[in-house]
């Protein structure tokens, strides 16, 4: 075992010693390790790598929790009143139709280069997203072009409707980027350059390991004493050591621990523990194109045969609930009037004889990404059930890449049976799940289960354009989808998932927004 004291004081000298040194790798001569700028300071201490990419047209993984500070987009998504609230855009006016949307920019707003906001540069920063195709772009497929109308106003000419309030307030590809740095390509920002309206500016990034943040003086908010003006966010693996760093108040924030970990620091008279909703629902995908998944009976057993109760009660200790059909709890979409399975090996038994599967021999392969505890113990626990089916269950842990490679193969002989998944919306609307998971696709992304339905896919489309016109219905539409996925089994619809953050007591202004997953915003924090 690694010495945590020495963890401990190697982390903390890190910090401080980012905090010295600009993007550069030069010493910064502005006296942050010196009276208000320490006091001031707030260390987050990750599970994972802080950020995959800099380039807020291109990240669709960990780094929002940086590009939410340092970005803005036009909108934002409050999922408490689930109402749309202005951001860089002050107002803003659909057609009858729902294929044109005019935005009114907010003006006196600055740009980390000193560059000033307006329509052009809104107009530019959606185009550069647009051109370059990569990430969470596909959000803006409805969008035919964009023009700006004098300087404080801008229009988005739609293909076909599309709530372009709501996509303007995306957790990815949705950012305002200044017009000195459209035309810059991603090793520019990946050096930790920013341009951005945030309320932070990078100081110093580091690829898999950290981030520093330091707050921008000309922020369009005002700025008060007790907020942070330097925010750490490093990359600490084990539970373990971000415990020890909590509890010895040298980390402020950090999230996703062990079981073992969160019952200790409930204890602590330093942390507390706040559990957040999230939009995220996990999912076993099913190899609907391979034997016996291609057997809707089969498909049916299986999902009798997974433990929900255990997961959600043993594994997850009530950090999560068992999924009504693909739409968490909190967004429209969600109905509790869905059927469930519940575990029930007698059912399961039923449906694997209807089936006529011969189970003599049998072995299925799920994979699930290398890392997660929790993952392991709840597919040992259906390994179990399932071997009382007479079905052998293969667990393979790997890498996310390589078993989204897997997952890709053409050949579906090739690829897993089942496969974990954990889906949150790009923007939030129940649409996404079904665009992402249930949509035929030609060439796999995000279609694991491999589901052709021309019916589903011709529902998925008319409520795509009835989300802007007429949003009850369009919502009866995804119900009535969702009963049919369900009945069908493309999916073992496990748990949607909460989160449980610990943060100092003495931390004041913590939320966390589902519709922004593992955003923290700084700037409300304060002592």
């Amino acid at each position: 075992m690694k010495n945590k004291k020495l963890i401990s004081l190697l982390l903390v000298i890190t910090m401080i010693a980012s905090l010295m040194t600009g993007c550069s790798g030069k010493a910064q001569n502005q006296g942050v390790g010196e009276g208000k700028e320490t006091k001031n300071l707030l260390f987050q201490a990750n599970g994972n790598t802080p950020y995959i990419n800099l380039d807020p047209s291109v990240e669709n993984s960990n780094g929002v929790m940086v590009l939410h500070n340092t970005y803005e987009t036009l909108t934002y998504y409050n999922y408490e009143t689930g109402k749309i609230e202005p951001m860089l855009a002050e107002s803003w006016s659909t057609s009858e139709d729902g294929k044109s949307w005019a935005f009114k920019i907010k003006q006196g707003v600055k740009f980390h280069d000193g560059a000033d906001l307006n329509a052009e540069a809104v107009k530019k920063s959606i185009d550069r997203t647009i051109k370059l195709g990569l990430g969470a772009s596909f959000i803006w497929d409805s969008v035919d072009n964009i023009e700006f109308i004098g300087n404080d106003e801008v229009k988005f000419n739609l293909k076909y409707p599309a709530p372009i309030d709501l996509i303007a307030s995306a957790a990815y590809a949705a950012f305002i980027i200044s017009p000195n740095a459209v035309e810059k390509d991603s090793d520019w920002f990946n050096q930790g350059n920013c341009a951005g309206t945030g309320p932070y500016k990078i100081k110093k990034a580091v690829a898999g390991e950290e981030i520093v943040l330091e707050k921008f003086d000309d922020y369009w908010k005002e700025w008060k004493d007790n907020q942070f003006a330097n925010v750490v966010i490093k990359k600490v693996p084990e539970s373990s050591a971000r415990r020890q760093l909590l509890e010895k108040g040298e980390a402020q924030i950090s999230v996703n621990f062990s079981t073992t970990d969160i019952e200790a620091m409930k204890k602590s008279d330093k942390v507390q523990i706040v559990q957040r909703p999230l939009y995220d629902t996990v999912v076993g995908c099913l190899n609907t194109e391979k034997y016996p998944l291609d057997n809707v009976d089969f498909r049916r057993a299986l999902s009798y045969a997974f433990p929900y109760e255990e997961t959600v009660s043993k594994v997850l200790e009530g950090q999560g609930v068992q999924s009504y059909g693909l739409i968490p709890s909190g967004l429209w979409g969600h109905s509790e009037d869905l059927m469930q399975y519940k575990c029930d090996l007698d059912k399961a038994k039923e449906y694997l004889d209807k089936s006529g599967v011969k189970t003599d021999g049998l072995t299925l392969e799920m994979t699930i990404s290398s890392g997660y505890d929790e993952y392991r113990n709840f597919a040992q626990l259906y390994q179990i059930n399932l071997k009382k089916l007479g079905i052998n269950l293969e667990i393979r842990e790997m890498a996310w890449d390589t078993q989204w490679e897997k997952g890709k193969n053409l050949n579906p002989k090739d690829r897993q049976d089942i496969f974990l998944f954990i889906w949150w919306p790009d923007y939030p609307s129940p649409i996404s799940w079904f665009e992402g998971l249930v949509r035929s696709e030609d060439k796999i992304f995000f279609n694991l289960s491999y589901i052709k339905n021309p019916n589903l896919d011709a529902k998925i489309q008319e409520a795509s354009m009835l989300t802007v016109t007429d949003r009850d219905k369009a919502e009866k539409i995804m119900v009535e989808m969702q009963k049919e996925v369900v009945d069908q089994a493309y999916f073992i619809h496990m748990y949607d998932k909460s989160a449980s953050y610990a943060i100092s007591k003495d931390l004041k202004g913590f939320s966390t927004n589902p519709a922004y997953p593992t955003v923290v915003r700084y700037f409300d924090l304060y002592k």
